[in-house]
């Protein structure tokens, strides 16, 4: 009876830290051609298929009223992607490229290559959206609908209904405190 206590004990001290070091959300994102959906392209009444490295912004929607310009991207922890020393409530990352044909052999889609994650603590509102940007990087091209986060593992998909082309025009970018 004693050997059975100690290889529980044994067990459980070896799989408690990887039991409490869960992430609070875990969002596996990924926009493919689900039942036929159509590719993001690179003009909204385009047929070209947006290419790989094309920038992809989330933004969080602390307000809970679409995406606007109040909107901030998540802040990343210190050390991304592992986010070791945190601090609480950052993220594992607030940008990612789009990679349909390296990861689905098909432009215009793509795939997170590492889960999203908050570190700790899981946010007071857990909804985000994504925003495709033109190459010069400032200008949205498409924004997605916004997703709301369960705490834990989850898949995130997006179909072509849930993206709208064209909103929201060039981003201000701070050069410098002066401006």
């Amino acid at each position: 009876m004693s050997r059975w206590i100690a290889v529980l004990v044994t067990l459980l001290v070896f799989a408690a830290p990887g039991l409490f070091a869960q992430p609070p959300f875990q969002a596996f994102m990924y926009y493919g051609n689900l039942s036929g959906d159509l590719p993001l392209y690179t003009t909204c009444d385009g047929t070209t298929p947006i290419e790989d490295g094309r920038l992809i912004k989330i933004f969080h929607d602390t307000d809970n009223d679409g995406p606007d310009g109040t909107d901030p991207q998540p802040t990343v922890c210190d050390v991304p992607p592992q986010c070791e020393t945190g601090p609480v409530g950052t993220h594992n990352y607030n940008q990612f490229t789009m990679n349909g044909v390296a990861q689905l052999e098909v432009a215009g889609y793509f795939v997170v290559e590492l889960d999203f994650r908050s570190v700790d603590l899981l946010p007071p509102n857990t909804s985000y959206y994504l925003r495709v940007y033109e190459p010069d990087g400032t200008t949205v091209l498409w924004t997605s609908t916004v997703k709301t986060m369960a705490s834990g593992p989850q898949e995130v998909t997006w179909t072509r209904s849930e993206w709208t082309c064209g909103a929201g025009g060039p981003q201000c970018i701070v050069r410098d405190e002066q401006e």
